[in-house]
């Protein structure tokens, strides 16, 4: 007789669950912070490698080599956040699919698991999003807050970006009158450059901040320099257009990247919505990789996954771990999806954010 333990286990959800996201659009920060796995959960990283070269000495011949000092290097050492969520499907659900399951058709149960599938989906899309949240508010400041809605649970980190690299601009983009976003964003590439030697080749904005810099009267005038000024505020121009002559004139890649995701409330249901990239913060960073999300390893990928229990272990990526056992009383079936992840950012000396609304 084919029961419920037969289909809820956790390599089918793993096998549904990567088939489902095969072909989803990866956020930016899965670009930008390309995953990465270790064992445990401590994590430490190297930052300040990248600065500019320093010409080597002249020598004496039979001389002894003159010892440089290495290069000071920051380090960053932290533990990784955990998370976990688990699902449970109670004694009548249970015992209701069984009973379809060994229907003469018993393809009718299908679309209810299917369904208890898709549940335990929204908890790794859930993982997914919590990185992301993670991976952007570090890159617009340099720190992580996260905290539990209702466990308790909260951690907190700072990467100590450069204060002189988060940048209030004076003429703020949304007075067209006076704002000057082209002048704002090569100030701050040629202050990264002059640092490291490295200059910013990508910028990053969500859409209510790029729509300010379109009505930038003295980007209007660059645009168009024959028009006079009193005609500059009633010019049509297409974000394509704009795009464009930022990209050409900075030589730069313009992201408008405006993704939202959503936090659980109190009451167990969605509740506020996240902005990815916040109205007002324009993010200038270089080409290639600025950092990696690190996953380590959770308790149950720890403890369980080499067998020994009724419990089921299943990684998704190397990353997400889907565990299912059941419970003999009450009898239940409990998926538990749980993650230990952090992103590093070595590049954060090269990164920086420029405040531009008011």
């Amino acid at each position: 007789m084919s029961t419920i333990f037969d289909y809820v286990t956790a390599p089918e959800m793993a096998a549904y669950i990567t088939k489902e996201t095969s072909n989803a659009i990866p956020y930016l920060g899965e670009t930008l912070f390309p995953s990465k796995k270790q064992v445990g959960t401590n994590i430490s990283w190297l930052t300040g490698a990248d600065g500019l070269p320093i010409a080597i000495q002249p020598s004496n011949f039979d001389a002894k080599a003159t010892l440089r000092e290495r290069t000071a290097f920051g380090k960053m050492e932290t533990e990784m956040a955990f998370f976990r969520e688990a699902m449970r499907i109670g004694e009548k659900d249970r015992q209701e699919i069984n009973k379809l399951l060994n229907h003469p058709n018993s393809t009718i149960a299908l679309p209810i698991i299917k369904n208890i599938f898709d549940d335990v989906k929204k908890l790794v899309d859930g993982v997914n999003a919590q990185a992301e949240i993670m991976r952007m508010e570090l890159l617009q400041g340099g720190t992580i807050t996260v905290k539990g809605v209702n466990n308790g649970a909260s951690y907190k980190y700072d990467y100590k970006m450069a204060l002189e690299h988060i940048k209030t601009v004076t003429n703020k983009w949304d007075v067209p009158a006076t704002s000057d976003p082209i002048n704002d964003i090569m100030e701050m590439q040629n202050l990264i450059e002059e640092e490291t030697g490295i200059r910013p080749t990508r910028c990053i904005m969500n859409r209510q901040t790029f729509l300010q810099m379109i009505k930038s009267e003295s980007l209007r005038k660059l645009m168009y320099p024959n028009i006079t000024s009193g005609m500059i505020s009633k010019i049509i121009v297409t974000e394509a257009q704009v795009k464009t002559y930022v990209e050409e004139t900075l030589s730069i890649k313009l992201v408008v990247y405006s993704k939202k995701v959503a936090q659980l409330g109190k009451d167990g249901l969605q509740g506020a919505t996240v902005q990815l990239i916040k109205d007002g913060n324009v993010v200038l960073l270089p080409e290639g990789n600025i950092g990696y999300t690190w996953y380590g390893t959770t308790p149950e990928e720890s403890d369980l996954l080499a067998g020994g229990t009724d419990a089921q272990v299943s990684l998704i990526k190397n990353a997400t771990a889907i565990t299912t056992y059941k419970e003999k009383h009450p009898v239940n079936v409990m998926t538990i999806v749980s993650s230990v992840m952090i992103p590093s950012f070595e590049s954060i000396n090269n990164v920086a954010v420029l405040k531009v609304l008011s």
